[in-house]
């Protein structure tokens, strides 16, 4: 790819409006913005677009060639200045904590910042003028998301360009509510700033509406203020001022969708996971240490693993060449009443209904866990596998009926963050295009007097000498509990958009767009490269001014008798 300048500028630069300036020779690249100091060392910076979050430049009238000779006077530097805002990457990691920066650029002629603008809009140097709403949950996991929204979203919007509108939440699932009156002519995307509750609540506001298709692709972020951050931890958006970012620039991805239905209840959609067993166990019950942020997680899930139970049911799966997107029409088949997208396999949802071909039974005595995942990240500390793409139209089952406690703990213990958990033999793993859950005993968890049990071998002595679960366990849908009874679960292929940095990609992806976004990541990976050699090298300074800091003191201490008697280590020697 060529890296030879589309269009060049001369300048002067700086760091800040007050730092020293030097004249400088502009480039705007394909991808990025440069600028050649005329010093005896020729040195280059660069920025990438994909960094930039905003910028200050003249009005149209400060560029207005007409403006009389008191109004000139008064913008002789204004006039001429464009201060742009960016991330910087320090490290070589996209995980890392990035720094606010900002490029101050002294133009010779009004006429060349005029350029210059229309030149950058047109390679999208700079964010798109959108209209967002941001929705704030103030309480939402240790109630941080008024803070990350006044310290860091804000400041960061102020030169964006964006017109903003903020809301609050202020009761259970009111998320829904918004989501589901919204009127998607106002804005451009919704951007949640919370945990991945929030998030679903919006999803399935905005499902549940009669204009579900068309709300389906409005844009949807999230900046992460919650307990569990799956989400945004899985885009690469876990640290605020990068998932800022993303949503300033605005750049997308495809979703896929899993659909939940149960007979005669409100269809539910999700956008991160569906459990049952230990995992969903563990989840909602780690409600009551919410006080500890993202480690009452790794409470509830230990106290879970030492007090295991085994949940009898029946699971079916549906091979993924009959869910496969690719064997879907581009658009999906609505309802009769137009009010969702069509139950392809409704019908299994009667009790009295077995799976035909090529559905499949899951040949397993008891279920201990049982977790189907859109995305690698099952919470901010757990990378679960990089084998699962969120807009593949595949879903990935995982299950389990192991129960020793040290064959469950290890890998929870020593895979949490390399994504080798599913490779310790702990669960098998499968692909598939639809799965039909048959619980043996439905219910209610918190509700004894909604207990039924469906499959009477739960009841057997063979039953209770494995120690079978005669209680409905917790069916875990994004954090949020739905009723334990038959549920068919299949998945909307590409169906909303996520917002997403505009470097994403997936190694495996081929399309143009993956593609691109790798290219722009290793833009990123190259410079913070050089920035970390910059901080190594300042480092290794500092390390050895410090070694030569302890020698000069410990020689002092021990050596000098000047130094001893100053310090009043010893006394003068008494002279006669």
């Amino acid at each position: 790819m060529s890296k030879q300048p589309l269009a060049t500028f001369e300048c002067i630069a700086s760091f800040t409006p007050s730092s020293n300036p030097f004249t400088a020779t502009l480039n705007l690249g394909l991808h990025e913005l440069s600028w050649t100091f005329r010093d005896a060392n020729n040195s280059t910076c660069r920025i990438p677009y994909s960094c930039i979050f905003g910028y200050q430049a003249p009005s149209e009238t400060a560029l207005d060639i007409e403006q009389d000779v008191e109004e000139l006077i008064r913008t002789a530097v204004e006039g001429k200045q464009v201060i742009i805002h960016y991330l910087e990457f320090t490290m070589p990691n996209l995980n890392s904590a990035p720094r606010l920066a900002q490029a101050c650029f002294l133009f010779h002629q009004r006429s060349d910042v005029k350029q210059f603008l229309t030149r950058a809009k047109e390679l999208k140097v700079f964010p798109k003028q959108r209209r967002i709403l941001f929705l704030i949950n103030p309480k939402g996991g240790v109630g941080r998301a008024q803070t990350i929204s006044n310290t860091i979203v804000k400041p960061m919007l102020e030169h964006s360009g964006l017109e903003v509108t903020e809301q609050y939440t202020e009761y259970a699932r009111h998320a829904v509510d918004i989501a589901h009156k919204v009127d998607l002519n106002a804005f451009d995307a919704l951007v949640v700033i919370s945990g991945d509750g929030v998030l679903h609540e919006i999803i399935n506001g905005l499902l549940s509406r009669p204009d579900w298709d068309q709300a389906r692709r409005l844009p949807v972020g999230v900046i992460s203020a919650g307990s569990g951050n799956a989400i945004a931890t899985s885009l690469g958006t876990r640290n605020q001022y990068v998932a800022a970012l993303a949503a300033i620039r605005g750049e997308t991805a495809k979703m896929d969708i899993f659909s939940m239905s149960q007979l005669d209840r409100p269809r539910i959609y999700s956008m991160l996971l569906f459990s049952w067993g230990m995992t969903s166990d563990a989840d909602l019950e780690s409600e009551r240490y919410r006080w500890l942020g993202h480690l009452r997680f790794e409470i509830a899930a230990f106290v879970r693993m030492i007090r295991l139970r085994r949940y009898p049911g029946k699971v079916y799966v549906l091979p993924p060449k009959d869910g496969d997107s690719s064997a879907l029409p581009p658009t999906l088949p609505h309802s009769p009443d137009n009010t969702a997208p069509e139950i392809r396999h409704g019908s299994l949802l009667n009790p009295d209904q077995e799976p035909p071909k090529p559905w499949r039974l899951l040949d397993l005595p008891y279920y201990t866990f049982l977790l189907l995942l859109n995305h690698s990240s099952l919470t901010e500390d757990v990378f679960f596998t990089n084998e699962i793409r969120f807009n593949d139209g595949i879903m990935r089952l995982w299950y389990s009926c192991e129960t020793r406690f040290w064959k469950i703990l290890m890998p929870f213990v020593m895979d949490q963050q390399n994504g080798k958990l599913v490779e310790r033999g702990l669960m098998t793993g499968i692909k598939c295009g639809g799965v039909l859950i048959v619980p043996g005993v439905e219910g209610n968890p918190n509700d004894p007097s909604t207990h039924e049990i469906v499959d009477q071998s739960v009841t057997s002595e063979a039953a209770k000498k494995q120690g079978i679960y005669t209680k409905p366990g917790f069916f875990d849908v994004d954090g949020e509990a739905m009723p334990t009874t038959r549920t068919l679960i299949e998945i909307l292929p590409n169906f909303v958009e996520i917002i997403v940095p505009e470097w994403y990609n997936h190694p495996d992806d081929k399309e143009e767009k993956s593609v691109l976004g790798r290219v722009k990541a290793d833009l990123i990976l190259e410079l913070s490269a050089n920035k970390q050699g910059e901080v190594d090298r300042i480092w290794e300074a500092g390390k050895w001014l410090g070694v030569m800091a302890l020698t000069v003191t410990a020689y002092a201490i021990f050596f000098s008798e000047e130094f001893q008697i100053w310090s009043g280590i010893s006394r003068p020697a008494h002279v006669v």
